[in-house]
């Protein structure tokens, strides 16, 4: 009996930057209205620091609902993948037919190859066996739509193998795809003090922005489309070397993160995926950084920095202010001493003793001024008050000047000439 076949689109967008959405599996049957759905499905995105692209790991099977049974599902899957395949994972060239169906609708093929797909016992989940190489190969092609800026999406046909109505296994599908990785964009500062960052976003239920091609592809046949199942399903990020990563914010709150049991010095963050009777995209959002050395020095080092240059700006501004203040000081005790320079033998000139009274200058710049007087008397009742005396002579005349002084301001000048 020819069976018919069954089109399984996925759409998943491992890393991507803010604001991007990310994109996600959406399942699609090739008659209206199936009567079976996805489940139980892990979605798994594998970072490691260093390697330019994600490797992504698509387990899942096939659950059947009241009419249907597992005996009558004897067709091949298709699966849509929102990025580039990197690499052929098995040999042998893509199906012709598989790149005929993608140039037909006006498609740009731009690589194309097989994949190996593999089936595991139900025990071995949650480990890091990904299972046994069943006898068929998936064929891919990966292309593009032309006349966008659209990156490259991968078109994937699996052939029928019982393994995926198996109700003891599960059938894992590893995808290398290139593009997924993006950094984060930020400012100069953030760039600088935390370095190059990722924002990984994996989750269910997306198509993606419709410039894609494959989002065409799906509108065909939205009324196929093939529900989660009530399984235990799950959106994993598996990061490697944990000791060198620094995880900034994980969104939604209901995420869950743990140390890896399977993978040493591993750290995961994982979503559980709930079933839906519409299209409900559901994501999980992990913004990153790897740094180098034994900590993350980087902030560090930068925030001493900023605290050496905003001190040595601050000795600069008040070395500035000061230095400022001396040359005004030195500037002005040079007006003094040349306003105090007369013919007078060393007595003060008049010209600088007006100046004295409504400044109110006090002993320390009266001597600052015009040195040390030749005598100084201090009354002892009523205490603060005191004289300075300064003699002088120019030759047959002799010039005195007395500074009276109360509670150490100048309030009096005389000033007495003899021939």
């Amino acid at each position: 009996m020819i069976k018919s076949c069954v089109a399984l689109c996925a759409v998943l967008c491992a890393v991507v930057t803010t604001p991007a959405p990310g994109r996600a599996q959406v399942f699609l049957a090739s008659r209206p209205h199936p009567d079976f759905m996805i489940g139980p499905l892990f979605v798994v995105a594998s970072v490691s620091p260093g390697i330019p692209h994600v490797t992504v790991s698509l387990s899942w099977s096939l659950t059947t609902g009241p009419v249907t049974s597992k005996a009558d599902i004897g067709q091949d899957l298709y699966l849509l993948w929102p990025a580039e395949i990197v690499e052929a994972t098995a040999l042998g060239l893509a199906e012709p037919q598989l790149v005929r169906e993608v140039e037909r609708r006006g498609l740009a093929v731009v690589s194309s190859g097989r994949l190996v797909l593999r089936s595991r016992d139900r025990m071995q989940l949650g480990t890091a066996a990904l299972g046994e190489p069943v006898s068929v190969t998936p064929s891919f092609v990966n292309f593009t739509r032309p006349g966008t800026q659209a990156g490259a999406v991968a078109y994937i046909k699996i052939p029928w193998t019982p393994s995926l109505a198996d109700p003891l296994s599960i059938v894992t599908l590893v995808l290398p795809l290139r593009g997924l990785l993006t950094p984060k964009a930020g400012t100069w500062l953030e760039d600088l003090f935390w370095g190059g960052r990722q924002v990984l976003t994996a989750g269910f239920g997306d198509l993606g922005p419709p410039v894609l091609g494959l989002f065409a592809l799906y509108y065909e046949r939205r009324d196929r489309l093939v529900h989660l199942a009530r399984d235990y399903s799950l959106v994993i990020a598996n990061f490697g070397d944990s000791e060198h990563l620094k995880i900034e914010e994980i969104s939604p709150a209901t995420a869950v993160r743990r140390q890896s049991r399977v993978r040493a010095g591993g750290e995961v963050v994982a979503l559980t995926l709930l079933p839906s009777q519409d299209v409900a995209t559901q994501s999980l959002r992990v913004q990153y950084h790897y740094f180098a050395g034994r900590i993350n020095w980087r902030p560090i080092v930068i925030s001493v920095l900023i605290l050496l240059g905003t001190n040595f700006a601050g000795v600069l501004m008040f070395s500035t202010d000061i230095s400022r203040r001396i040359r005004r000081r030195r500037r002005a005790r040079r007006r003094f001493e040349a306003a105090a320079a007369s013919a007078n033998g060393g007595v003060p000139s008049r010209d600088s003793l007006v100046t004295l009274l409504p400044a109110g200058t006090r002993y320390d710049e009266v001597v600052a001024r015009f040195g040390q007087p030749d005598e100084e008397h201090e009354r002892v009742t009523p205490p603060g008050r005191r004289t300075l005396l300064y003699r002088g002579g120019n030759g047959s005349e002799h010039h005195e000047v007395a500074i009276e002084l109360y509670d150490d301001r100048v309030r009096e000048v005389t000033c007495i000439t003899s021939r």
